[in-house]
């Protein structure tokens, strides 16, 4: 009797990493409506803040190049913000002078 309890007791336990991560796994499904929705919602701001500059810059509205202009003028625009607050290793705390972090 002891030994089929301690077997139940172990099916028990293998079972549990399973379950959580099919929860896991399952909680990461996408919602293809929202991502459409989220996908469209950016894409109309990057043409109202964009568009304007790449038609200056004299690509002809709704034309693949006009597209590609402002794709490239968000992509540059990111990397402007990023290099603005570059990350923690390459930035000191402490302002005024160089970081090293201990090797121990």
């Amino acid at each position: 009797m002891d030994i089929v309890h301690q077997k139940k007791v172990l099916m028990k336990m293998r079972l549990i990493p399973i379950a959580i991560s099919v929860f896991v796994l399952s909680a990461c499904a996408s919602n293809p409506a929202a991502e459409q929705a989220r996908a469209t919602q950016q894409m109309a701001y990057k043409i109202q803040v964009y568009g304007p500059a790449c038609e200056k810059l004299g690509f002809a509205k709704d034309s693949d190049k006009w597209r590609d202009c402002i794709q490239r003028e968000y992509e540059q625009s990111l990397m402007r913000m990023r290099n603005l607050n570059p990350p923690y290793p390459y930035w000191s705390p402490y302002y005024d002078r160089f970081y090293m972090r201990p090797w121990y």
